[in-house]
């Protein structure tokens, strides 16, 4: 079991629904922006995400797309 597993289940999860466990005092939109502003911040982050099939426009992120994440930006 990964170390964050404990904060938030590595899983997968609607894009807004993962924005907003980062940002729960956003509206879902707002959440959206700056998680996908987050995802730009962290170098090789994105790339790596479109090697494994993510697109900008997914709505659904699938389990090995959020590891990915969790272990760039940390869990929510």
């Amino acid at each position: 079991m990964e170390k964050y597993e404990e904060l938030a289940p590595v899983k997968a999860y609607g894009k807004g629904e993962l924005a907003r466990m980062y940002y729960p005092d956003c509206t879902e939109s707002w959440a959206r922006r700056l998680l996908n502003s987050d995802l730009r911040r962290y170098p090789g982050l994105i790339p790596e995400l479109r090697r494994r099939g993510w697109q900008p426009t997914a709505r659904l992120l699938r389990k090995d797309w959020v590891r990915l994440i969790f272990e760039a930006i940390g869990p929510p």
